[in-house]
């Protein structure tokens, strides 16, 4: 990677409805989270008009992802190449969900093997009773939970009384 590469704009990229086309070796394997997205997935499509994002799966051909590269700017198209993040508009970053929260942990395409490390090292701080927290917070409209939540789920117990507005759950100690 180039290191004067500037970083990239962090975004979720909304495809519900929207065509992906996924070509490569493992284009399969890709198919589950586009469809979970809600994209309208084209495995191996020889034509990008009206896809949203093309995808090129590892291993790589690079005279194909250059090829890619032309059509999809004359289609308006997002690219992602797999392993080539300079020769991609985007890079996928490695994802967290817990509950209704999503992370996604990126280095610009620098080390996908940092953001997955990153990652794995978050997973236990975001456990069950977090995703419970979360998704209380979000079923109650809070607006702006207050205070700081660290420390204080895992020490909880599902029949405790919680006020998502609180940074405890309102539970007393």
């Amino acid at each position: 990677m180039n290191p004067g590469r500037k970083p990239g704009y962090p975004v979720e990229l909304r495809l519900d409805g929207r065509r992906v086309v996924v070509l490569g070796e493992k284009a399969e394997t890709r198919r589950a989270a586009l469809e979970a997205a809600g994209a309208r997935v084209d495995v191996g499509a020889d034509r990008l008009v009206g896809a949203r994002l093309v995808m090129l799966t590892a291993p790589v051909d690079l005279a194909l992802a250059a090829h890619l590269r032309m059509a999809c700017d004359a289609a308006g198209a997002l690219l992602w190449v797999e392993d080539h993040p300079e020769a991609s508009d985007v890079t996928l970053p490695a994802i967290l969900e817990s509950g209704p929260v999503r992370l996604a942990i990126s280095t610009g395409g620098r080390s996908s093997a940092l953001s997955r490390a990153v990652r794995d090292a978050l997973r236990p701080l975001l456990g069950e009773a977090f995703a419970a927290w979360a998704q209380e917070v979000v079923d109650a409209g809070v607006r702006r939970p207050r205070g700081r939540f660290e420390g204080h789920f895992e020490a909880q117990t599902p029949d405790e009384p919680r006020d998502p507005a609180e940074p405890d759950g309102g539970s007393t100690p």
